[in-house]
């Protein structure tokens, strides 16, 4: 991996003189990563987790100093295993400036387009100065077309999809990009998706497309997700199906660690 190449403009944050450099940090993320590391088993009963750095994609106005600075403000860990034909997520997202903390866990059916099952339930808490310290609120699908949530007690509609599509959640496209890879650049112009992004937000008119393969800073494949209401993000797949990079508006991922175990 060569730090002093140009990146691809989606993951292109390198400014001037910034220090640290968006360029080393994620070179040095990856290098570290994808050595003595082996493709992803997804096996049922096996616990697969990916370990991200999140890096600001705009270093302007965040703290901070000193020579051992780091640019990471935070990381987020996708885990997930497979039991009885459903694949449970479990998502944590640590933001370190924010303050923001979410804990996400949700069920999805074990197919290529990670269907949304069952109930799901989500944790934020907030160590910053906002006005809120914490929320939890649970969903569930109503007869397979209503999205519902219950917050502090109260029952809410968050959107209605029609009961042949497919409604799934932003955080399964690290899952959802490798299994449709080939279906994807196959079409052409993309595949339709819907997402209920961050388990609350009903996102219904959301595509999927290739974006280009790339060899810096390694051999990537990208694909982006644009839709009505969605901030565009662009996510960069390795040889062994695994999403390395993942940038949206304000931050982008950067994969750390690839772990599997047993359940």
């Amino acid at each position: 991996m060569n730090a002093k190449n140009k990146h691809h403009w989606s993951f292109d944050y390198n400014y001037g003189a910034q220090n640290p450099q968006f360029t080393q940090e994620l070179i040095g993320t990856l290098r570290s990563c994808y050595t003595d590391s082996d493709a992803r088993d997804m096996q049922s009963g096996r616990i697969v987790r990916h370990v991200y750095n999140i890096l600001p994609n705009y270093w302007r106005g965040y703290g901070g100093g000193g020579q051992n600075k780091k640019l990471q403000i935070g990381e987020v860990i996708v885990e997930r295993s497979k039991n009885d034909g459903l694949w449970h997520y479990t998502v944590q997202y640590e933001n370190m400036t924010s303050g923001e903390h979410l804990r996400m866990q949700f069920c999805c059916l074990d197919d290529n387009d990670r269907s949304l099952r069952d109930s799901w339930r989500v944790e934020a808490r907030n160590s910053g100065s906002d006005t809120y310290s914490e929320l939890t609120f649970e969903g569930y699908l109503a007869g397979d077309s209503e999205a519902r949530l219950r917050i502090n007690g109260a029952e809410i509609l968050a959107g209605t999809v029609d009961a042949s599509t497919k409604l799934t959640c932003n955080w399964a496209l690290f899952d959802i990009i490798p299994s449709l890879a080939q279906t994807i650049r196959a079409s052409g112009s993309g595949i339709d998706i819907v997402l209920l992004e961050d388990l609350e937000q009903l996102r219904p008119k959301g595509k999927i497309g290739f974006l280009e393969s790339i060899q810096t800073p390694m051999p990537l494949n990208g694909y982006y997700v644009y839709g009505a209401g969605l901030l565009p993000s662009y996510w960069w797949l390795d040889a062994d199906g695994n999403i390395a990079i993942a940038s949206t508006f304000f931050e982008t991922l950067v994969l750390r660690e690839k772990i599997e175990g047993r359940a």
